[in-house]
C-alpha cells in the first residue's frame, strides 16, 4: 500500500502465500476533477509524444514478452508488455496492470505469471515501474517524507497516463478498448486514473479502497503509514485514529481528495469492479463498504447500476486470490 518502510505484508508476500454504524455509512462529499488534480498536484499535461526503446523480447508458445522503456522528454519509464500473436490478425483490448507499492512490474510476472496468463486470454497487457520504484532514480521514502504522499502519488498518476498514451498507440491495441487493473496501491491508482482519463472503458480496484475516516477508525492507518515520522510519533503518543486523521490532513492537505469513497463516483457510468477481503489489515471492511456505497449511488443515479459491482471475499486478507483473478478476468472480458 503506501507503507514508507518496506513491509512484507504487501503483495509479493501475500501472493506467495470496528467502526460504528455512523462511520460505516459515512459518505464523503463528491469531488470535482479539478479538485482531484489539485489535491495530487498533477501538472498540466504536455503534448510530448511517448516513444519506446525495446531492451529485449522473448516468446513462449504464442505469447510475446517485451522489456522496454517508455521515453518522453527526460523521463524513462521501465515497462513490460505481454501479448499474443493473435494481435497479428486483429487489435486486442489493452490493459494497464499495476501491483502494489513498493512492488515492481516483475512481481506481476513471477511467480504468479499474471501478465502472460492474461495475454493468453487475448489482452495486450502493460505494466510499469512507478517513479522511485525498481531501477528508477530517487528514493520513495525520502520523497514521501519531504513532499507528502499525495504529490508523490500525483507523480505515479502522471506516468500512468503517459503509459496509456503508449498503450493506445500500439498497432496491436484497440484504443477504444482500454482498461486498468490495480492491486493495493495500484487499485487506488486505477480509481484515480480512471476518474481523470476517459480513455479507460473499464476499471478494477483490488484492495485499494482507502476511505480515510474508516481507515483511521481502525488500526489500519498505523500499518499503512508505518515508518513515516508523523505516524510513528502519533502511535507513540497513543493518539486516537480520528485525531490522527486531523493531523495527517493538516500536514498532507491532498489526502482528503485521495479518498476512494470520493474518487470512485467519478468513474460512473464506466464499468467499475471493487474486490477485497474481509480480513484485510490495510483496507477495513468499513472502508471498502463506504467506497462501494458512494460508487453504487453514483451508478444508480447514472442509470447503469449493472456496471458497478463489489465483493469482499470472506476470510481473505490483503491478497489476490484465485477467485478474485477469475472475477477480474470475467469483468474485463465482459466490458472490454
Amino acid at each position: 500500500m503506501i507503507i514508507v518502510r518496506s513491509c512484507q505484508i504487501l503483495l509479493v508476500a501475500v501472493f506467495v502465500g470496528g467502526c460504528s454504524s455512523d462511520q460505516d455509512d459515512a459518505i464523503q462529499p463528491p469531488l470535482t476533477l479539478n479538485q482531484l488534480r489539485g489535491g495530487i498536484e498533477l501538472e498540466q499535461r504536455s503534448s510530448q509524444t511517448v516513444t519506446a526503446q525495446l531492451d529485449s523480447t522473448s516468446r513462449r508458445r504464442d505469447i510475446i514478452t517485451e522489456h522496454l522503456r517508455l521515453l518522453v522528454g527526460d523521463t524513462s519509464i521501465p515497462a513490460i508488455a505481454c501479448y499474443s500473436s493473435l494481435a497479428n490478425t486483429r487489435p486486442l483490448p489493452g490493459l494497464l496492470w499495476m501491483p502494489g507499492s513498493p512492488n515492481i512490474k516483475e512481481d506481476l510476472m513471477y511467480p504468479l505469471d499474471l501478465l502472460p496468463r492474461w495475454a493468453e486470454e487475448g489482452f495486450f497487457v502493460l505494466s510499469i515501474d512507478r517513479p522511485f520504484h525498481g531501477d528508477r532514480p530517487g528514493n520513495r521514502e525520502h520523497e514521501i517524507r519531504q513532499r507528502g504522499w499525495p504529490p508523490v502519488f500525483g507523480d505515479y498518476v502522471a506516468d500512468l497516463t503517459l503509459s496509456l498514451d503508449y498503450l493506445a498507440s500500439r498497432s496491436q491495441v484497440d484504443p477504444e478498448r482500454l482498461g486498468m487493473v490495480g492491486l493495493s496501491t495500484g487499485g487506488l491508482e486505477a480509481l484515480v486514473v480512471g476518474a481523470l482519463d476517459p480513455r479507460l472503458k473499464a476499471v478494477v480496484c483490488v484492495s485499494g479502497q482507502l476511505a480515510w475516516p474508516q481507515v483511521f477508525a481502525t488500526d489500519a492507518w498505523k500499518h499503512i503509514f508505518a515508518g513515516l515520522p508523523l505516524a510513528d510519533s502519533l502511535v507513540a503518543a497513543r493518539t486516537p485514529g480520528p485525531q490522527a486523521l486531523v493531523y495527517f490532513t493538516e500536514q498532507m492537505p491532498g489526502l482528503g481528495v485521495l479518498d476512494a469513497a470520493r474518487v470512485a463516483p467519478l468513474l460512473a457510468p464506466r464499468p467499475l469492479l471493487l474486490l477485497g477481503g474481509t480480513n484485510d489489515p490495510l483496507v477495513p471492511v468499513a472502508s471498502a463498504r463506504a467506497t462501494a456505497a458512494a460508487a453504487a449511488e453514483a451508478y444508480a443515479r447514472a442509470g447503469v447500476p449493472q456496471r458497478f459491482a463489489m465483493e469482499l471475499e470472506p476470510g481473505r486478507g490483503h491478497a489476490f486470490s484465485k477467485k478474485m483473478q477469475a472475477q477480474v478476468l470475467a469483468w474485463c472480458q465482459r466490458w472490454l
